[in-house]
């Protein structure tokens, strides 16, 4: 008879990576890919120069994290070792202002101001708005670094069960503009919701809610598609708070099926896909800092709807 071979033990399944690739530490990038995604900056109408900041210049902890020396409390390490001058001047205050124009050198090197990068990124549902290296979860940085030149970062959030624009940039300027509240840069999102919601919920939605001891009271609210078994909302927020929306429609007994941002400003995710990205033009660019500065109105509803800011400041915690 043939000798029969004894079945081993039977190996297990190598797990699958996810999409976005394993979290832990920073992505590693191959120099061509970098190379790739400076010559699609280069070939696009981007804008090459920052956001104008405060006149009094940039603490010069958050510019040298900005130029990529370090993160910033490793930055705040540098300073305060004496390792950094400024024009030629040793400094050990991390919050000294730099202006624009003066040489900064880190252990006699010269730091060289990075060029400013602006994209619009589809952030895909189940990825984690985070740098953290101890994430073991899918990250926007995981998607992202391969396709840019240069670290770039989220502005705001979008939690993870959500999907939809996110802004990425080193510009930190442009990133206060556009993130933080006072400037009300509006926010459209689609929110699928179970069941059939009548026009009294609505009229109840654009009324606002209490959210952390602040009223929220959202910009626009109408419906885009009903059915028996569901409803589709658009809702505008200017805010910027902690899973605002889901909070906002939990409040009138609405759950949320599927939430997605579809338009920061006047820029609309038309064109992109789940997990791309593009470089944004200097007119986007710059139209989104003029709404964050109330120089203009802007066209943030479907179809080019202009509406004016309102209640600047009003109503919106300082952070």
């Amino acid at each position: 008879m043939p000798h029969r071979r004894r079945p081993g033990p039977r190996r297990k399944k190598a797990a699958r990576k996810p999409a976005a690739g394993r979290g832990r530490g920073k992505p590693k990038v191959h120099p061509t890919a970098r190379r790739k995604a400076a010559a699609l900056v280069e070939s696009a109408p981007a804008p090459r120069d920052g956001v104008a900041s405060d006149e009094r210049g940039m603490r010069l902890n958050r510019w040298l994290a900005e130029q990529g020396v370090d993160s910033r409390r490793k930055c705040d390490a540098l300073v305060l070792e004496g390792a950094v001058e400024v024009d030629g001047e040793v400094v050990t205050e991390p919050g000294r202002r730099v202006l624009p124009g003066q040489e900064v050198r880190v252990n006699g090197v010269r730091v060289k101001p990075v060029r400013r990068l602006y994209y619009l990124f589809y952030k895909p549902k189940g990825v984690l708005v985070t740098n953290d290296p101890r994430e073991t979860r899918p990250r926007v940085c995981d998607l992202v670094d391969p396709l840019v030149p240069s670290r770039v970062y989220p502005v705001g959030r979008l939690d993870e069960d959500s999907e939809g624009l996110l802004v990425l940039t080193n510009d930190g300027a442009f990133a206060e503009l556009v993130a933080h509240p006072r400037h009300g840069v509006p926010k459209t999102y689609v929110c699928l919701v179970p069941g059939s919601v009548s026009g009294d919920v609505v009229a109840e939605l654009r009324k606002g809610t209490w959210l952390d001891g602040v009223k929220v009271v959202p910009e626009r609210v109408r419906i885009v598609r009903r059915t028996p078994k569901s409803t589709s909302l658009e809702v505008v927020l200017r805010e910027g708070r902690n899973r605002e929306i889901r909070r906002l429609l939990a409040r009138h007994g609405l759950g949320v099926k599927r939430l997605k941002r579809v338009r920061i400003g006047p820029v609309g995710v038309q064109g992109l896909k789940r997990g791309q990205l593009r470089p944004l033009t200097r007119e986007e660019r710059d139209a989104l800092v003029a709404i964050a500065r109330g120089d203009g109105a802007d066209a943030s509803a479907e179809g080019g709807r202009r509406t004016g800011r309102r209640g600047a400041g009003k109503g919106r915690p300082k952070r």
